[in-house]
């Protein structure tokens, strides 16, 4: 599969990292090997489980046969003869990405790799600002400015003009409308005005312009549409040149539309939105993110949501039928992180400090048909609650895989969200929970029973075991995560690799915990 792996100098350049590893080319995974030679396909830069698509990805089998023991033919089922890979370097094209490595037995002619690809995901929204310091304004009280309240408003005096406000936003989008509200006096309000755009924030160019502007009544507010097309841009600003006739200038609110009919503005809180295409390419799979920043309890969190179609007028948690977030916890510092990416799902793991987050967010493996079970998203995190950190030690902070209240929510074939809980807390203290029908097995069983005496394989091996998940209520064996599986922390620590039935998979603890009952293991390959 696509497996990147990193470092991020925050959660915010997480963000970007990920974009750019989910939307810049497009995945591979399904690899599978038959033949004499031992061998492995690798990413081109030798990485296990790093081969990858490229910008010109489809939905694509593809089959790599050995011509003897240093070529192998490269074949896609729609993109025909791709050349010939040879040992011990990389092969690249638009389609497909890899390096194929001799092993201690000599691959010889028929020997054969097989393996899939899907498209890049697609950027669907990016927009907002990161946290109030992204929202400026000269003018005094700058809360009161894009606080969306009546009651208070900024002042700035008339010898001091002009005044400005302005937004720094996560990605650059279209400016559609503007909405200025006025203090007590209307005669206080703004008379001449403009709207500029900046693509960097020091060159600025004019959109659109107001003049004579009155104000019949107090504290009222006014949208004034854009007209044509305007370019996107990152930053925009409202400059205030004059007062419709008094002194001071009051202004109570400024807003930036994307669409007048939305129910957000665009100095809101940052909201990212991808969609997936499906292992076959012709699935609309939504997955979004807000970035929660609040420095006095060190949250710098990303919280996910999943949803069934994406309304561009309606907010990433007000979508219809949206899952509410599961929050995935980082910091504003630098962290590693590993990232395993196909066409249905994205599993990410980060090390802050010596604590492990991860999330699931996409589809399961699920037990019925498409025909039956047409939507299976889950999206799970490591609780539910958008200011988690890193730090907590209570009972509900935990990996999807065994989830506590209430970090892991999935699609059934119903349509209805259902939380999946194994663990509660209790002041210090944990327990299983048998409030919540859904579960994640062989994780729910009890910590101090089965699950605890779960250990190495006959020959020392470490055992990799589906993580199944269901319901008593309605009572449903639903299906498995994909690319992961439930391990033993015996004999095994977190980033220690697991060589089980042909594959690779590394092992991470869960959150804090690093009893042996407590981990799961991330398929590389």
């Amino acid at each position: 599969m696509t497996l990147r792996t990193g470092v991020a100098s925050d959660h915010y350049d997480f963000l970007h990292q990920l974009e750019t590893a989910l939307c810049s080319e497009g995945h591979a995974w399904g690899l599978l090997h038959a033949g004499a030679g031992n061998g492995t396909l690798t990413g081109a830069d030798g990485a296990a489980g790093g081969y990858r698509g490229g910008f010109g990805s489809v939905a694509e089998a593809f089959t790599l046969t050995a011509l003897d023991a240093e070529r192998f033919q490269v074949v896609g089922a729609l993109a025909g003869d791709l050349g010939v890979a040879i040992i011990g370097r990389p092969f690249e094209h638009e389609r497909l990405r890899f390096r194929i490595n001799a092993g201690s037995a000599p691959f010889v002619a028929g020997d054969r790799f097989t393996l899939n690809t899907s498209p890049a995901w697609t950027l669907v929204r990016r927009y907002g600002c990161r946290n109030t310091s992204f929202r400026t304004t000269n003018l005094t009280n700058p809360a009161s400015v894009f606080d969306n309240r009546v009651d208070s408003w900024g002042s700035r005096p008339v010898a001091d003009l002009p005044a400005q406000a302005t937004i720094e936003m996560i990605g650059p989008t279209s400016v559609k409308a503007v909405t200025l509200g006025i203090g007590d006096s209307g005669a206080r309000g703004p008379a001449a005005f403009e709207l500029q755009r900046s693509d960097d924030g020091a060159a600025w160019g004019r959109v659109q312009a107001w003049v004579s502007q009155t104000w019949p009544t107090a504290k009222m507010r006014r949208s004034y549409p854009v007209s044509g097309t305007v370019p996107a841009a990152r930053y925009w600003r409202v400059v205030i040149t004059a007062t419709a006739g008094a002194d001071p200038l009051e202004i109570n609110d400024v807003s930036f539309h994307a669409d007048l009919n939305a129910d957000f503005e665009l100095e809101d809180r940052a909201q990212w939105i991808v969609q997936a295409p499906g292992l076959d390419g012709q699935k609309a799979i939504f997955i979004g993110a807000e970035l929660y920043e609040d420095s006095a309890r060190a949250a710098y969190n990303l919280n996910w949501y999943g949803f069934r179609s994406h309304n561009p007028l309606r907010s990433l948690r007000t979508q219809v039928n949206v899952s509410g977030l599961r929050c995935l916890p980082l910091r504003y510092g630098p962290f590693a992180y590993w990232l395993a990416i196909n066409g249905q799902r994205v599993l990410i793991v980060a090390r802050v400090g010596t604590v492990y987050v991860s999330a699931y967010l996409g589809y399961i493996n699920a037990y019925e048909p498409p025909s039956l079970h047409e939507y299976p998203l889950a999206i799970g995190a490591c609780g539910s609650t958008e200011t988690l950190t890193p730090d907590a030690t209570d009972a509900n902070f935990r990996s999807f895989f065994d989830p506590g209240r209430y970090g892991l929510v999935v699609k059934y074939p119903d349509n209805v969200w259902r939380i999946h809980a194994n663990r509660y807390a209790s002041g210090a203290n944990e327990y299983g929970d048998s409030e919540t029908p859904g579960k994640v097995y062989p994780s729910a069983m009890s910590t101090s029973g089965d699950r605890a005496y779960l250990r190495e394989n006959l020959d020392g091996s470490s055992p990799v075991l589906p993580l199944i998940l269901g319901s008593s209520n309605p009572r449903h064996s639903l299906g498995e995560f994909d690319g992961c599986g439930w391990t033993t922390g015996f004999s095994t620590a977190s980033e220690s690799r697991i060589d089980q039935d042909g594959s690779a998979w590394m092992a991470f603890q869960n959150a804090f915990r690093i009893s042996p009952d407590n981990y799961f293991a991330l398929k590389l390959d």
